[in-house]
């Protein structure tokens, strides 16, 4: 089902309707005169009653269309397209709308779904909601679908679709919905399923990305829609495809084709196949010949740079000039009839990557090693047997890595050592600033790194990532962390006390009053802190008080004193007290 927008909030509405007219009932056909059309709200899934429509179709294009050569014996295959048209008016509103034909039941026959005479087909399309996407018109497939598949036979298919607003388009499988039941097989306006559609039940061994029994495994490239399979075993199978569009990068609506492949034996005059890997290096492609019945052969590599880009032998090798991409013809012939077959190949000169130089390992739970180049679709294998593109370890030693593409190998590997590098946090005696009543202080990270990170707990400090010295004016728990110059991370702690004035005094109990430099004051020359000092002797007598200046003591007599002082610095007062004794 697909949509166009031709203005005046008119969308012209095409269902196109696939029915096999060799297995299909006459009076099940007959009944498809008219196709229901229901019409849902996309924001609730309610039901629009008076927007239904009773479509009626046109008449059959019976498709005729063999996709191969050479067939000597056509098999019993029968596929009639009818189409639906009409117009439609949907005014803008949130979420758009669903658009749903219904229809029970498909074929007995079918191989590929579970109990297939139960299932219907439900065929709709969701009309987006216009708000920042504006009027849109549907994608639509360029050609019908082959009427029947021969098997061991490889097909090429163009899927491809055309978009009417120029939108960017990628194909995808997908998983086909069941519509109506047995009970009601072509169900009015009141008796349709609503949104959310249900899906079919596939048979086991089959799957949405795994439809039909192919060898190699059936292919949709999702940029082309080109459509490869070699299928194996005679039968039906409902295969579905869709193609989204992509406006600027955002998703805005789909087109999908649920479809039944008719797979049966041919018989063939000539039938030209190869294989070859999707992706080659070295510039080289050896081709695996296929083809049946054949007593002639001709290759075109499709190497434009070149004339001689072609060969009549029947194995076929090419080394090409450039690395590209490069469409290839095979046609094989005999007296009777000529078949060809032809497919992209992508070639390269070899494919590169390399794990880092040197890794450490940092001693503490996992770690990873990636190649600085990543390839789509490329096998990845560590010498553990990881077949991610990315290993994690927790131990040092020895790793390898090989990535396969196509025909394409290449390996590198890396010795990973032990983290041995030491990093220290260092802090600096504080001072206080007696004029300012701040504290001023320096913390140092010892050893090699690349970037460093401050903080006063709980918080970062606003400074650049590389500093290994930080000047504080508080006290507090300080942390630095961040990475070492040889990857690994790091962190410390440092705590900071505030001031205390009784630390500060020194411990001195004697003291020498003699000029010689050492000992000869009371408490110090300068200390840190502002002070009120108080001398007395062995009997109670004061001698010496003052502020902020030192008891030299030099004009008393050797003896025990007795001293009392209060200290003040950032804020903070301690009292202490003690006992002197001066020796000249």
């Amino acid at each position: 089902m697909t949509y166009s927008y031709k203005g005046n909030n008119q969308y012209a509405v095409k269902l196109l309707l696939y029915i096999d007219c060799f297995n299909g009932s006459t009076s099940a056909i007959a009944q498809d005169l008219y196709a229901n059309i229901s019409v849902f709200e996309g924001d609730s899934n309610k039901l629009l009653g008076n927007l239904c429509q009773s479509v009626i179709r046109g008449n059959p294009t019976r498709v005729s269309k063999t996709n191969y050569n050479c067939i000597k014996i056509a098999p019993n295959a029968c596929v009639d397209a009818y189409e639906y048209n009409t117009t439609f008016t949907l005014p803008p509103i949130k979420g758009g709308y669903y658009l749903s034909f219904q229809r029970c039941c498909r074929n007995s026959t079918i191989n590929n779904l579970y109990n297939p005479l139960s299932l219907g087909e439900n065929i709709w399309t969701h009309i987006n909601d216009t708000t920042g996407i504006g009027f849109n018109s549907s994608p639509a497939f360029k050609n019908l679908p082959p009427n029947f598949l021969c098997t061991n036979t490889p097909l090429v298919f163009d899927h491809s679709a055309t978009d009417a607003n120029g939108d960017s388009l990628v194909y995808e499988f997908f998983q086909p919905y069941n519509g109506a039941n047995s009970g009601n097989p072509r169900p009015d306006c009141s008796a349709y399923d609503i949104p959310p559609f249900n899906l079919v039940t596939y048979n086991t061994g089959f799957s949405m990305l795994n439809p039909v029994p192919s060898s190699p495994s059936i292919f949709l490239n999702n940029k082309t829609g080109q459509l490869r399979l070699t299928p194996t075993i005679p039968g039906q199978y409902v295969v579905g495809i869709l193609v989204k569009e992509f406006r600027k990068g955002v998703y805005i609506g789909a087109t999908r084709r649920d479809y039944q492949f008719n797979i049966q034996d041919c018989v063939f005059e000539t039938t030209s196949a190869y294989m070859a890997p999707n992706v080659n290096c070295n510039r080289e492609v050896f081709f695996t010949n296929y083809s049946q019945n054949a007593t002639a052969y001709h290759w075109d590599f499709g190497d434009s740079s070149i004339q001689s880009d072609t060969s009549n032998n029947k194995i076929g090798y090419y080394k090409y000039k450039a690395p590209g991409t490069y469409k290839v013809k095979l046609i094989a012939s005999n007296s009777n009839c000529a078949d060809s077959f032809e497919n992209w190949i992508t070639v390269l000169d070899r494919i590169y990557f390399s794990l880092p130089k040197a890794i450490f390992y940092c001693g503490q739970g996992l770690q990873t090693i990636q190649p600085d180049t990543f390839y789509k679709n490329a096998q990845y294998l560590w010498s553990d047997g990881s077949k991610d593109s990315i290993l994690k370890i927790n131990a040092p030693g020895r790793y390898w890595l090989k990535v396969t593409l196509g025909n394409c190998n290449t390996n590198d590997s890396i010795n990973i050592t032990s983290d041995d590098l030491k990093i220290d946090l260092l802090a600096d005696t504080l001072v206080c600033l007696l004029d300012s009543n701040l504290f001023k202080g320096q913390l140092t990270l010892s050893g090699s790194t690349d970037s460093i990170r401050w903080y006063r707990l709980p918080n970062p400090i606003p400074l650049p990532f590389t500093d290994s010295i930080l000047n504080i004016n508080r006290s507090g728990k300080y942390l630095a962390k961040g990475i070492k110059s040889n990857g690994c991370p790091f962190a410390d702690t440092v705590v900071i006390s505030d001031w205390k004035g009784k630390a500060w005094l020194k411990p001195v109990n004697v003291f020498t009053p003699n000029g010689d430099q050492t000992n000869d004051v009371f408490p110090e020359l300068h200390p840190p802190y502002h002070y009120h000092l108080q001398i007395f002797d062995r009997w109670g007598i004061e001698v010496f008080k003052a502020y902020d200046q030192a008891w030299d003591g030099g004009q008393f007599p050797d003896g025990v004193y007795y001293f009392f002082i209060e200290m003040e610095a950032c804020g903070q007062k301690e009292k202490a007290h003690g006992v002197l004794r001066i020796i000249h």
